[in-house]
């Protein structure tokens, strides 16, 4: 049986994110958030500042020059861990380009770039994808609660 990281189609670029990549990135944004409403003028100051980041992680797929996925992890320091954890948080591949490895090939390399750089585990808080992630090798170990501000 084939592993299911390694399964992956090959035609896709995985590359860091640009700051020209905006509009496709916010597109897919769009199309990601489901309980919150994406704001341009936000996405607009974040970006650069995520991209300069030295915790952040955000790599894009590219299909024929076009950004097809986006996946955004953070690098945090634990103590439970007894090291540093790479904690995705948003993994959105185009619909059209789902089915088709897009976003195994984004776990898979960042995955490898969080051990590369002394990642101890990789964690992914989801609501809706568990399936997915298990598919994967992902375990479930938690439930995550959140506190909206005001």
């Amino acid at each position: 049986m084939a592993d299911p990281m390694t399964d992956i189609a090959d035609d896709i670029e995985i590359r860091p994110a640009r700051l020209s990549d905006s509009d496709a990135l916010f597109g897919l944004l769009i199309q990601f958030a489901v309980s919150y409403r994406p704001d341009r003028a936000a996405f607009d100051r974040h970006l650069p500042l995520l991209l300069t980041s030295d915790t952040a992680m955000l790599r894009v797929a590219v299909r024929d020059g076009g950004v097809i996925g986006y996946l955004l992890g953070f690098h945090l320091l634990t103590l439970y861990a007894n090291g540093p954890v790479l904690e995705i948080q948003e993994l959105m591949v185009d619909p059209a380009h789902r089915g088709q490895g897009v976003g195994r090939r984004l776990l898979t390399s960042t995955i490898e770039a969080a051990w590369a750089q002394g990642c101890v585990e990789v964690t992914v808080p989801t609501r809706r994808a568990g399936p997915y992630y298990e598919k994967l090798g992902f375990v479930e170990t938690a439930s995550y609660f959140k506190l909206k501000r005001g």
